[in-house]
């Protein structure tokens, strides 16, 4: 009996996780994020989130273009927070961004990721 109760529990217990993430996204501030991309961000993906920053401009490939909309790695909240907290890697190992995790708190991440997403033109 208690071995069905921790089977059907388990699948309970990541939902509610889930939703703890979703409300993380849901109740960022964009105006922090904003404060939060000048600050770790702007110098690769450019003050207008184009893609175009004074260290951007040198890289290969280019820092994402924000303003178009598209995402390499998927578009949801959830993906970009996980670039954002992971970094991000083409195949073969080669760094295309910095992780930030450990650097930026998690709370700062998904503000990060409502003001990415108001940067769409």
């Amino acid at each position: 009996m208690r071995r069905i109760a921790a089977l059907w529990l388990a699948p309970v217990l990541l939902w509610g996780a889930s939703l703890a993430l979703n409300a993380g996204a849901a109740d960022a501030d964009p105006a922090k994020g904003k404060q939060i991309y000048e600050i770790y961000c702007q110098t690769c993906h450019g003050p207008t989130g184009d893609g175009q920053g004074p260290v951007g401009k040198s890289l290969q490939p280019p820092p994402r273009d924000f303003t178009a909309g598209d995402f390499k790695f998927g578009g949801t909240d959830q993906d970009i927070f996980d670039v954002i907290t992971n970094g991000a890697a083409v195949k073969g190992g080669s760094p295309l961004m910095a992780p930030w995790g450990a650097v930026i708190p998690e709370a700062d991440r998904w503000a990060l990721v409502k003001y990415i997403r108001s940067l769409k033109k």
